[in-house]
């Protein structure tokens, strides 16, 4: 076991420094280039005309992003809706893809709260409009927010109509946890694959932003709060990963929680 497991590092090896090695360069080419950039004037255009035109977009994005993702999110709602309630009871396919239009409906709620979020930020930090177009904006985000959860609630509601064993309610603060423990251990184990591959997909996401940050700032001057916002991100998934690790390996792990 020792042999192979120095065998497999021996061929690993090369092509995990040749990775390296080639980041680094392309990571010194592009500081270089940002540096460049930062010693000019064309940064300090670049910083403007990106913030003309979030300030000129900042009272149309929740309005626009809600009617597109919270309508498509609608739609597909009404359509699991429509399959379900025509469903024989005998054939799986239909629930299947009821179930399954239901997942799509909530990832447009979910892409519809991010663009929320994102022009409320621009609202708050790009001063866009006066102070009553800002309140208008605020106003806005809280009504998109609250058709977003009633959308949440109504996915929810039909998937239990479609799964009587399952428990909760969106509006329960410990809903996540009833679900969990209202699932088979075939759904839990699909849940910890996603799971797992979200926790890949956020820290690549993490490293490559802090790689990103760390360049921009030689071009624009960021600073150091956007990477340490990154870093405390990365610190979390990695320590909450890899302490939950440890609590499952024992014996007797306990229940999801």
């Amino acid at each position: 076991m020792g042999t192979k497991t120095k065998s497999d590092n021996r061929r690993a090896l090369p092509k995990y420094i040749l990775t390296i090695v080639i980041a680094a360069f392309f990571g010194a080419l592009a500081g270089f280039g940002a540096g460049i950039v930062g010693t000019g004037n064309l940064s300090k255009g670049v910083k403007t005309a990106v913030n003309a035109a979030l300030t000129a977009a900042a009272p149309w994005g929740i309005p626009v992003t809600s009617v597109v993702f919270l309508g498509l999110g609608w739609r597909l709602y009404a359509k699991a809706r429509r399959l379900y309630n025509t469903w024989d009871g005998e054939a799986e396919e239909p629930v299947d893809t009821a179930e399954e239009t239901l997942s799509w409906a909530l990832l447009m709620s979910a892409i519809a709260l991010l663009w929320d979020f994102f022009f409320l930020s621009v609202l708050v930090i790009c001063g866009a409009g006066s102070s009553l177009e800002r309140l208008g904006g605020v106003t806005l985000f809280l009504v998109s927010v609250a058709v977003i959860v009633v959308l949440q609630q109504k996915v929810v509601d039909l998937t239990r109509r479609i799964n009587p064993e399952k428990q909760g309610s969106v509006y329960d603060l410990k809903f996540q946890k009833k679900w969990m423990d209202s699932c088979d251990e075939s759904e839990k184990r699909q849940i910890g694959q996603a799971c797992y591959k979200a926790y890949r997909a956020a820290t690549n996401t993490c490293l490559w932003l802090w790689v990103v940050l760390l360049v921009v700032h030689y071009a624009f001057d960021t600073g150091l709060l956007p990477i340490a916002a990154v870093l405390v991100v990365f610190g979390v998934l990695q320590i909450v990963y890899t302490l939950e690790c440890i609590r499952l390996g024992r014996k007797g792990g306990g229940a999801w929680t």
